[in-house]
């Protein structure tokens, strides 16, 4: 069986010696357990909002079992607001209740423009101060179910975000995180998850002129911890390759603490690979990769939970990679990765009940 020793270098701290397997769906780190038993979350799709409450119970009962403590729920501000001052909640209600009763600390993903309002992407044009409004109704509703809030998601990519540009979020951010504060306190206000980019003119910014962007603009205040998605497939977290955003996390606390910033979180909010399709990298791959990206954030400096992107499939096109991102193929249907995880955080927990 092929092996390599990977000493875990994560924020100019060396971690514990992990023996990763090329060859193997079995946990990366060989009769260790996990420093924490709470840094596990899930992030969902958007179809999840598809989903039946019954289909969702089911969906966040898994997740307790793999033993997740945090999920990352999304709220479509199109779907909870359709038109101005019409809000829907009931949906969202269901869901977050079934979240919590399961046991699971919610983050909230406030995201998507409704129809009626001008899109994200241009500095002054009054969506900004929308945004806000509706990010103040929600900590209004849910401050006592939510653990945080994520303002948007990956903004430094034209997909989610017209024309990116650090001065564009900077207003939304600056907008919506004291608001939030001022409501719920005590809540984790997480500036959004920014996505492996190159740097194209009005297409993409990279995470880290994207985040130093920030910092010049004084926007991130009343922030508790930088969203970061470092996906590095078809690479380990632990590979050195220039684009393995994993890799690149030493750098982007390397900027934070440029900027005198030493004690804010990086939350991964965003971290999976995908089984199959086009680009997959396979079932034991996926799983060895999941698991050894848990691992090393477990043994770094200032990272709070790791959301692994997803929990199902999702029925694309079947040479979709964004097809194939599931712990689970579906309801009761586990991949190897699923496996891993749930063995890594229940000797986990045996360890802790035995301190």
């Amino acid at each position: 069986m092929l092996t390599l020793l990977v000493i875990a270098l994560v924020g100019g701290v060396v971690g514990r010696v992990v023996v990763v397997s090329l060859e193997s769906n079995e946990a990366m780190v060989k009769d260790k357990a996990l420093d924490r038993c709470d840094s596990l979350g899930i992030a969902g799709p958007m179809s999840w909002e598809n989903m039946t409450s019954e289909e969702f119970h089911v969906m966040v009962n898994e997740m307790a079992d793999i033993g997740a403590s945090w999920i990352r729920i999304g709220v479509i501000w199109r779907d909870v607001e359709p038109s101005s001052g019409n809000f829907k909640w009931d949906d969202l209600d269901e869901r977050l209740q079934l979240a919590v009763d399961a046991g699971l600390r919610p983050l909230l993903l406030i995201h998507t423009t409704p129809s009626w309002i001008d899109d994200v992407g241009e500095v002054g044009n009054g969506t900004a101060q929308e945004y806000a409004r509706f990010s103040g109704e929600v900590a209004k509703r849910y401050h006592d179910q939510a653990e945080g809030y994520e303002i948007w998601n990956e903004p430094n990519l034209d997909r989610f975000w017209p024309k990116p540009s650090p001065e564009s979020y900077a207003e939304l951010l600056t907008a919506t995180a004291p608001l939030l504060r001022q409501i719920d306190p005590d809540a984790e206000i997480v500036a959004a998850g920014l996505a492996p980019a190159a740097s194209i003119e009005e297409y993409s910014v990279t995470i880290e002129d994207f985040l130093r962007g920030l910092y010049d603009l004084d926007a991130l205040q009343d922030v508790t911890a930088i969203g970061i998605h470092p996906y590095s497939y078809p690479e380990m977290p632990s590979g050195t390759s220039s684009w393995n955003t994993f890799a690149q996390l030493p750098r982007i606390q390397a900027i934070m603490h440029s900027y005198g910033d030493r004690e804010r979180e990086i939350w991964l909010t965003e971290y999976g690979a995908p089984s199959e399709g086009n680009g997959g990298v396979g079932l034991e791959l996926q799983s060895d990769m999941i698991v050894e990206a848990l691992q090393m954030t477990e043994d770094g400096d200032n990272f709070g939970p790791i959301f692994i992107y997803t929990m199902y499939d999702i029925d694309f096109d079947p040479e979709d990679r964004e097809s194939h991102f599931g712990l689970l193929y579906g309801p009761g249907d586990p991949k190897p990765a699923f496996l891993a995880l749930s063995d890594a955080t229940k000797r986990c927990s045996l360890l802790s009940d035995l301190e």
